[in-house]
């Protein structure tokens, strides 16, 4: 089930709770009434499926070589969207042309490779591309995912973990980790590893917030089956993570959530706790606040 899908199901206790995480934030205005950089104007379009006018502000975005790489990649998959790989294609020779020790633009490639199912070719074009900078974290990812389509799974550890080296905050590459091993039918090692993280006292941030998200997941079918005793023992299990993580903007719609949850299940006193552990970390949370008024 998609987690939009879920949103929908159970619409008071995700509208409060997603409410929370942006609490304190401005409503956004539209995107022609503010300034925005190019980068984040061409997202914005991505996001919306108007891929044309993406790509021609991504064009753009290349000329001032900001992480080229994620460019490219939304590129690429914007013209798949569009079912034009053949102008894909074309773009990229010619940008390869003033471009040949681009470690991106050979990513790029490999990418657009992967995305046609070309396995053997896309290979040895990521392999290129590390070659070219060894720090080029995408690559080894999209090398790993290849890999693993051909279930060649421990040669894909090896590549996602080299992705995960240079780059530990993209949670892309952590998700990748954890469905590797689900493909191999040993998804409990994602948790094991990061138990032993902690143990070590590093890299735990990006498994503990893959792995929240796992669990929320869970909760939220828990929530939507009626089962509330369910959906809070995920959400203190969430709770615990971030705490062992230190990610405080975490904490919040987590301690948030419990609230919400135990005071529909008739805790008072326990949802009233709760709001007010959500303030003690972030005094401005409005619906907190409202969930602690003497009206309410």
């Amino acid at each position: 089930m998609k987690l939009f899908t879920e949103f929908y199901c159970f619409p008071v206790f995700l509208f409060l709770m997603l409410v929370s995480v942006n609490a304190g934030a401005q409503q956004h205005p539209d995107i022609g009434d503010i300034q925005l950089s190019e980068k984040v104007r061409a997202d914005f379009y991505f996001s919306q499926g108007k891929f044309k006018k993406a790509i021609e502000i991504y064009k753009i975005v290349l000329e001032d070589n900001i992480r080229p790489g994620y460019v490219f990649r939304n590129m690429v998959k914007a013209w798949s969207a569009m079912r034009a790989l053949v102008d894909a294609e074309k773009f990229l020779n010619e940008y390869r042309q003033s471009h040949e020790k681009s470690s991106a633009v050979w990513y790029a490639f490999g990418y657009l490779e992967y995305i046609k199912g070309e396995d053997e070719k896309a290979k040895k074009l990521f392999m290129r591309a590390t070659e070219l900078d060894p720090q080029n974290g995408l690559a080894w990812n999209n090398w790993a995912a290849s890999l693993v389509r051909n279930n060649r799974f421990e040669e894909a550890l090896k590549k996602v973990r080299t992705a995960i080296r240079v780059n530990p905050k993209e949670l892309m590459f952590f998700y990748n980790l954890k469905k590797i091993f689900e493909e191999m039918g040993e998804g409990q090692r994602f948790k094991e590893e990061y138990e032993y993280s902690l143990r070590q006292g590093v890299g735990s941030w990006g498994y503990g917030k893959v792995l929240a998200r796992s669990i929320r997941q869970n909760s939220f079918r828990d929530y939507d089956k009626g089962n509330l005793a369910g959906a809070i023992e995920g959400f203190d299990k969430i709770l615990d993570i971030y705490r062992q993580i230190e990610d405080f903007n975490g904490q919040v719609p987590a301690l948030f959530s419990l609230g919400l949850l135990h005071e529909e299940s008739g805790h008072t006193k326990q949802s009233q706790e709760f709001f007010k552990r959500v303030l003690a970390i972030n005094p401005d949370h409005i619906q907190a606040k409202q969930k602690l008024s003497p009206k309410n």
